[in-house]
């Protein structure tokens, strides 16, 4: 019999190929919509103040009243030094706003802001008119420590662990994908030198999150695919990122820390090359894209671990409960025999998905026994 686990043990073993005494879970992030309709249907007698809640740049409260193992939080990526820099928004005549990193985002009709293109055009445009990457300041890190050894070592309500920009989306989101796709094919040393910048930043902020807890699970948020196909070819991908990412990892790993990667598309041609740069854990697996975890762990699924492949898009938002445990049960009694399953949605839990389904999704990896093979509701 495997003793209870802590959230954050359980989740290492998953990552370790270790068996664990139960599937470790994730989310990747509940939509506010969904933690409203959440707290107002199952959480209406709860007193919410600083003692009940878990919160450091996300709201977790929700994602611990699901009893979920594991989730990221982003509050710890890189900064713009904008006031060092002087820099102030700017407001385009199409009412578009500039931002310090580059990105140019709109206001849609709901309110929420949506990204139009990147303006880091040339490095002209790059050194001149936008400030510097930093990491975030000290007063950050120190935040996060107190909420680390509090809410998710000592009081082991879940385990929370930072979320980085990766050397791909958070790049070329800056460059805009015109300017980066030129790069791609003529290269002016633009796209070198800001994913150059974004990697030694990044280096710093593993750092001091290893100074932290030497054993933390960092992960980077790193979109590198559309539903058909790869933003950008494997030889490319060997090029500009590969060695980057092997360097940084292997700092990590000899620190004692582990690494995860988040990327929504069809990333399977990728997969060998995330393992050659010593990637421990691929979060998404989008099944709308055409990903199959199942083929890809009987191919790979010694060599790396997997989080995540439960559709939102229509499983989750449109399926019913019993299609949901279905699709649950198809995938854990396939994947998890392999001791390298974190179960959870490809993405976020959103605003329109069902509770039930949300809850038979957590309850039927609960109901897993990883000594039988079998569910146990």
């Amino acid at each position: 019999m495997t003793r209870k686990l802590t959230h954050k043990e359980r989740f290492l073993c998953a990552i370790n190929h270790e068996v664990a005494d139960k599937i470790p879970t994730y989310a990747f992030k509940a939509e506010y919509g969904f933690i409203q309709k959440y707290k107002d249907a199952r959480m209406q007698r709860m007193r919410i103040n600083r003692f009940t809640t878990t919160k450091f740049g996300q709201d977790q409260t929700i994602l611990v009243a699901l009893g979920i193992d594991a989730t990221t939080d982003p509050t710890l990526a890189n900064r713009m030094a904008y006031k060092e820099h002087g820099f102030e928004l700017i407001t385009r005549p199409d009412g578009s706003i500039v931002m310090p990193d580059g990105r140019i985002y709109k206001k849609a009709s709901d309110g929420r802001d949506f990204y139009i293109c990147g303006a880091w055009t040339s490095l002209e445009v790059r050194k001149e008119q936008f400030p510097r990457r930093i990491p975030p300041p000290q007063i950050i890190f120190d935040r996060f420590e107190k909420f680390y050894n509090q809410k998710v070592i000592k009081e082991d309500r879940i385990y929370v662990f930072p979320i980085i920009n990766g050397l791909h989306e958070g790049n070329w989101l800056s460059l805009g994908y015109v300017t980066f796709a030129k790069e791609l094919r003529k290269p002016t040393g633009l796209l070198e030198q800001t994913i150059d910048e974004l990697h030694k930043v990044n280096i710093e902020i593993c750092k001091r999150l290893l100074d932290i807890d030497s054993e933390m699970v960092i992960a980077f948020t790193d979109d590198i695919a559309q539903k058909g196909r790869l933003m950008i070819s494997p030889k490319q991908f060997q090029k500009y990122y590969l060695p980057r990412y092997k360097e940084l990892f292997k700092m990590i790993h000899k620190r004692g820390g582990r690494t995860m990667i988040h990327t929504d598309g069809k990333i399977d041609e990728l997969i060998p090359y995330y393992i050659e740069m010593g990637l421990d854990l691929l979060q998404c697996l989008e099944p709308a894209a055409g990903v199959d975890i199942i083929a890809l762990n009987e191919q790979y699924g010694d060599k790396i671990s997997w989080n995540g492949n439960i559709d939102v898009s229509v499983l989750l938002w449109q399926g019913t409960p019993n299609e949901v445990r279905n699709q649950c049960e198809k995938i854990i009694k396939a994947v998890a025999p392999s001791n390298n399953l974190v179960f959870g949605p490809c993405t976020d839990i959103m605003a329109w998905h069902p509770i039930e389904n949300i809850e038979i999704l957590y309850n039927t990896a609960n109901a897993y026994d990883i000594q039988t093979g079998k569910f146990k509701y």
